[in-house]
């Protein structure tokens, strides 16, 4: 259900604000802690010695419920990730093999790259906003190009300065979920996240996140 929410007053952020989006922090954490169920499509890229692109559904249940399931590229579609409670299944239609472990505490979960998008979900976006100077502008447009068409919002736009390095992340101006994420270490760009579409607290299929026998 696309929704706006209630404002939450989050202690301890440093701000900067522009525009009059004082209250943006504090709506943004109320969405994040108000998070029963995701989904979307997102497209990724990963900057370095190579450009990368990547593009998957996202599904999400807090607190242990995940299912990534790649689109794009060629070599990756089909490749299904599955994280139910304590158990991860992943799925390699390229090898015809599938892949179950037990996690552990502390271990890296799928979609941890996607940066504050992922925190976000998590419902720990007030506890990422606090751990850094916060500059906020908007609500301003927000598009980008996506194969022959465009994906556009009207989206508030955070820079979160931390100490080794900074996301820009843009959020929709009337529900405050994350749409953009630009993620910076020493000043270079490593990875940018764009959602193509989203549902947010929308009823999803428990079976979605059923580990395969």
């Amino acid at each position: 259900m696309m929704r706006k929410v209630a404002l939450l007053a989050v202690l301890g952020m440093a701000f900067v604000l522009v525009a009059g989006a004082a209250d943006v922090p504090q709506a943004i954490a109320a969405a994040s802690q108000g998070l029963n169920s995701f989904r979307a499509t997102i497209h990724m890229v990963r900057y370095g010695k190579q450009k990368a692109e990547i593009e998957f559904t996202f599904e999400f249940v807090p607190p242990v419920k995940m299912r990534i399931e790649y689109l794009a590229p060629a070599n990756l579609k089909g490749q299904l990730v599955i994280l139910n409670g304590d158990q991860l299944y992943t799925y390699l239609p390229a090898l015809h093999r599938a892949v179950r472990k037990k996690v552990t505490p502390g271990s890296h979960h799928p979609g941890e790259e996607m940066g504050f998008l992922y925190q976000f979900v998590e419902g720990q976006a007030a506890a990422f906003l606090a751990g850094h100077l916060v500059t906020v502008e908007g609500p301003l447009p927000f598009t980008w190009p996506h194969g022959e068409e465009s994906v556009s919002y009207q989206a508030y736009k955070l820079t979160l300065a931390g100490e080794e390095e900074t996301q820009v992340v843009w959020c929709d101006a009337d529900t405050f979920v994350p749409v953009g994420v630009d993620i910076y270490r020493g000043g270079e760009l490593l990875i940018e996240v764009r959602v193509v579409k989203y549902e947010y607290n929308e009823e999803l299929t428990p079976e979605d996140f059923a580990i395969p026998g």
